[in-house]
This record gives C-alpha cells, structure tokens and sequence, in this order.
C-alpha cells in the first residue's frame, strides 16, 4: 500500500498575557481566548473559531498541567496514535505550538461475513447505516518512528531565529511597534515559512546541530584571524564557502546565532564550475544553431509555397516532389539548367546583390550532413577553447564580460540583495598572476537583527558586509551607525588578499590528495564516521548523513537527563555501533556522535576510536 509522508496539520502562536484591545463583556470568555492568539494556520483554508480556540486551548491545558510536576520544566512533545505535538517557548510568554500528523499507511479492511441471524427490522437498518458509515471512513496505519521529536523542535526553532533575524524578536516588536504590527509580521512570515515545511524529506543531525565547518577550517582560521585583527574594533568575519563556514575567532566571541551564518549562505548563489559551464554554454549553441539549420531547411522547402501546395495540392505531398527528376528535357526549367536554384530572395521578389550571389547560395543550399558535422561537439569545444585562449592572452576584460553572460543564462534565481557574480578566468582551479594580485569582489549590504550580549530579547539592527568572489566570501557584521566610518577600498583589498590565500591553500591541498593514492585496506574496509557539535557548529567525516534513528534516539537522551554522559546501541541489520557522547576539550562542551560499520567491532574498540577523535580534534 502507498505510504503518505508525515504533514503539518496547524501552527499557532501565542501569548496567554495578552489582553483584548477594546472592551468586551467579563462573560465573554472566548474573546479573551481569541486575544491570546496572534498567529494561526491550519491544513484547513476556513478553520472555525471555536477549533482554533479548542486546538489553542488543549496546548495550553498541556503546559499547565505539566508544570504542576516540573515548575521549571514543562511540557514540549506529546504523543498520540496519529499525531506530534509540539510545544516551544522561545521567549517569555510566548509560545508557539504545531500539530504534525505522522507518516500514515491506508488500512484494507477485513471483509465481514454475512449475518444468518434474523433480528428485527429497525435493528437491521441500523446496522446497515453503520456499516456504511464506517465504509466511507478510511482507515489507516501510523508510524510512529516517522517523526523524530529533537528534528521538530529544531526546525521550529531555526524558523523562530530567522525571523528574530530579520524581523526582530516578538517582545521587541510588541513593546515598540504594538500588537497589530506583531501579528502582521507573523502572518507574512510564518505562513509562508510553515507551509515551505517538507516533512517528507529525511531528517539529517548535522542540519539540526548547527552549521558545517570547513574540512580545512584549522588551515583557514589563522589566515581569518591575522585578516580579523587588521580590521578596526567592531567588525566580525565569518568565511563562507558552501555549505561551509569558518567564524574567526571574534565572530564566535560575540555569539551570534546560527540562523546569521544560514541566513549570509543563502545570499551566495550557487556557483556553476567552468567545465560545466563550457557544457552549458556548448548546449545552447547546438540547440540555437539546430535551430536555426531548421529554420533554414523550412524556408528553402517551403518557399514560394506560403499560400498553398504545388498546382493545389497538399504542401506535405509538394514538399516530396522534384520536377528535376520528371526525366523531361528541359521541362518547366524555363531556359535554364536544372541543376542552379533559384536563390530565395528571387522568389520573394528581392533583387539579390550580384557579389554575394555565391553566399546566398550557401545559404539556400542546406546539407544536413554537413551541418551536423560542423556543429559537432569536438569541433565547438576546440572553437570555445581557442575563444578562451584569445580572450585570456588579448583581453581580460572581454573574457570576464562572456564569462558574465554565460553565468546569466542559468536559470537560478538570484537574491535581490547580492549582484551578479564576476566569473573567473579559464582556469579557476590556478591561483591569480601576479599582474592582478587584487580580484575584483562583488559587493553587497544587507541588514539584520541582533540581540545584545546582555539581553538576547532587545535586538538591534545591524548591518552586514558581503564581500565575494566566485564561491568564496567574506561577511564583515558591523554597527548599521559605524560603517560610513570604514575605509572600503582598504577592506576590499585586504578581502581580495585573504580570498586569494583560501584559494591557494584549497588548491594545494586537492592537489596534495590527488596525488596521495590510498591503500587497498583503507578502500576495502569499511569507514567510520563521526559528527561532532561545539558551538553551533559541526565538524564532520567526508559526505557522513547522519540520518540513524539511533543517533537522534542518542541525542535527545543527552538533551532530557543531564547525568547522561555516554550512549552506546548497537542495531542487528546491519550490526553497526552508534555512539552518542557528551565531552569538553579547553573548557568548550561539545558533542560526539560515531557511527561504526565494521561487524566484528568490540565495545573495546569502539572506545579507542573515541579517544583517538578527541586527541584529533581540532
């Protein structure tokens, strides 16, 4: 039977201290109820009233009750037969509640036998009503591992700081702007963002973790250090190379939320490398000359037979005649060999020009072979190559200019924020010539909302400085008041410097990989890989997703019971180990998660590969 993903069923916020604006009679307790609530959404375009405040009320009844048992802690996730239930309190008093029915199987219902007992007739009509009832009321099968309540609470609180990011956070808002304006931003944010929720797609723990660092982020952060303290007082950097990220050192001091480094990796449209570019701009000029040859052939065909076929009849069958081959001497040829057309021009009553007579003939003669093998794709690659060569040897700056062309005729939309990227030369993989040690960055500005280190409710705006070459950038958060202070022109060079070393030292490194051949033991057996969380960020094995249930089972074990340390399970099909491990390295509490793929691995074992993660860390 055909398996339905989990969906949302209805998202809610609100705050159970807020008062009706206007007067209402002490009697009428819905309209207090009705105040409370400054968003809802549901699955249902036209949700009643009275559901909404049922919906709303049964998570408020949820949270008191809980917090008679745990006044500190109270209620986050409740679990029915059909449906998740989860409760965030991202700032005081407010709450944001969803409902997400789980992942469901249609039910084939038994076929009932017939009743040879004879009753009365009312009895009998009654039954029938209920069969019937119940046979138009689908059944199904819920699978209640299909939603992992740790990847829920995270998407909803990544939803939450995105809006605090660029909106500001709700007590702010409510405090300045007023509850009408709260409740006009929350609907055209989160209605949006809700109804963009794909509970379809697997959940991965790294995304829910924090972001990913850079595989050579102990390389990159001195070179982002040296380049951060050459910057005045105030600005932090953070490299961005997707989906990675290094934060200097500064940047991780201030403590800004992750939801500012996703936020600076969506500005960066995805960048199209140079050979696949070559195929892209190849293709399309097969598919516009293909065009074209097309177009060519249907004009010579079809000429002079706009209006109709040959002496009335049908254009197809006109199309397949040759007076030529009637074998009439000097039939219908008008004085003429038969072997000259007549050009196209003659035929639509245009004088042609005596010295291109030969070209126009070129141009009425289409030989589709010889076409096809001009056009061939060795021969456009061999045309585009010596066109880079050119390019590169004569003018850089025509090649930059058919290198933007050629990035534009994607289809990727581009945010409206960050310009059109500057492609890079032939070669984007060689390090820049010394005749151009400065590149020329694409440069954009965007502004955010950041909470105080003293009080995380009050953000403030701020504004970020993006600075980006081809897939490399560097973002500069920086005081909305203070920057006309900054010199740019200094900031972008030093920028241009910096991007320049990342890219050498990635270079070298590929380099040095490519030429390092593993052995045939470390291809054949199996890898062990690893997550580790500090920070709000991640540092991870090569193309690891973290998807196991045991992983997330494991986390959610160290985020409930504090006295947990260590979780160790073991699966029978296929018998890995998982690990989920909570440790600190110089004072920083970090977190561990290890997937073993080796049967004959001992819990022994298992332990020593920990131990070797934590003295090779970072």
């Amino acid at each position: 039977m055909s398996r339905i993903h989990p969906a949302l069923l209805y998202l809610t916020i609100y705050n159970p201290t807020l008062r009706p604006s206007e007067e209402v009679s002490k009697d009428d307790e819905d309209a207090e109820e009705q105040a409370q609530i400054i968003f809802y959404t549901s699955q249902e375009r036209a949700a009643s009233r009275d559901k909404m405040l049922r919906q709303v009320g049964l998570a408020k009844a949820l949270v008191n009750f809980s917090e008679i048992f745990h006044p500190t802690d109270s209620c986050h996730n409740v679990h029915s037969q059909s449906r998740r239930m989860i409760m965030l309190n991202p700032e005081p008093d407010f709450w944001i509640h969803a409902a997400v029915e789980l992942a469901k199987t249609s039910r084939m219902l038994p076929s009932k036998p017939k009743d040879k007992g004879k009753g009365k007739g009312n009895d009998k009509g009654k039954g029938k009503e209920k069969e019937q009832a119940s046979a138009l009321q689908p059944s199904y099968d819920y699978h209640d591992g299909s939603l992992h309540d740790y990847a829920l609470r995270a998407h909803l609180l990544r939803g939450y700081e995105q809006f605090k990011l660029t909106h500001g956070s709700f007590t702010s808002i409510l405090n300045s702007l007023g509850q009408e304006a709260l409740e006009l931003q929350l609907e055209r944010f989160f209605t949006i963002w809700a109804w963009s929720w794909d509970l379809s797609k697997s959940f991965e723990l790294s995304d829910d973790l924090g972001l990913s660092l850079h595989p050579l982020y102990p390389s990159i952060l001195p070179l982002l250090d040296t380049f951060s303290s050459q910057l005045p007082a105030g600005l932090d950097v953070l490299f961005l190379s997707p989906p990675h990220v290094v934060p200097s050192t500064r940047y991780r001091k201030s403590n800004h939320p992750p939801a500012l480094s996703r936020h600076l990796l969506s500005l960066i449209p995805p960048h199209l490398p140079q050979h696949e570019a070559d195929d892209s701009l190849e293709a399309s000029i097969l598919t516009e000359k293909g065009a074209t040859a097309n177009a060519a052939a249907k004009e010579v065909v079809s000429a002079g037979n706009s209006t109709g076929g040959f002496l009335g009849m049908p254009s197809s069958l006109a199309m397949s005649m040759d007076v030529r081959k009637w074998s009439w001497p000097d039939a219908l040829t008008f004085g003429k060999g038969a072997e000259p057309k007549t050009p196209v021009t003659e035929q639509e009553g245009i004088k042609p020009n005596p010295s291109g007579a030969e070209s126009t003939s070129i141009v009425t003669e289409v030989d589709r072979v010889a076409l096809e093998d001009a056009i061939s794709s060795t021969d456009v690659r061999g045309l585009l190559e010596k066109a880079n060569d050119g390019l590169s040897g004569t003018d850089p700056d025509a090649g930059r200019e058919r290198g933007s062309e050629m990035d534009h005729s994607g289809d990727t939309p581009r945010p409206s924020r960050v310009p059109s990227p500057f492609p890079a030369d032939d070669s984007s993989t060689a390090p820049y010539e010394s005749e151009n040690p400065h590149r020329q960055l694409d440069f954009a500005c965007t502004f955010v909302f950041l909470a105080e280190s003293g009080d995380p409710l009050q953000t403030h705006r701020r504004q970020v400085i993006h600075l980006r070459c081809q897939a490399l950038a560097v973002a500069l958060t920086a005081d909305a008041d203070h920057v006309e202070d900054y010199d740019m022109h200094v900031i972008s060079e030093a920028t241009s410097q910096l991007l320049q070393e990342v890219e050498n030292l990635i270079v070298a490194e590929a380099t040095r990989a490519s030429d390092t051949l593993p052995s045939a033991t470390k291809i054949l057996q199996p890898k062990d890989n690893h997550l580790i969380s500090f920070g709000h960020f991640t540092a991870a094995s090569p193309d690891f997703v973290a998807k196991s249930d045991y992983l997330y089972e494991g986390k959610q074990l160290l985020e409930q019971e504090p006295h947990i340390i260590e979780v160790f399970s073991r699966g029978q099909q296929p018998q890995h180990w998982h690990v989920s491990k909570r440790d600190s390295i110089g004072g920083e509490e970090r977190e561990v998660f290890l997937e073993v793929a080796r049967k004959e691995t001992s819990l022994s074992d298992v332990d020593n590969i920990i131990q070797r993660l934590h003295l090779d860390s970072f």
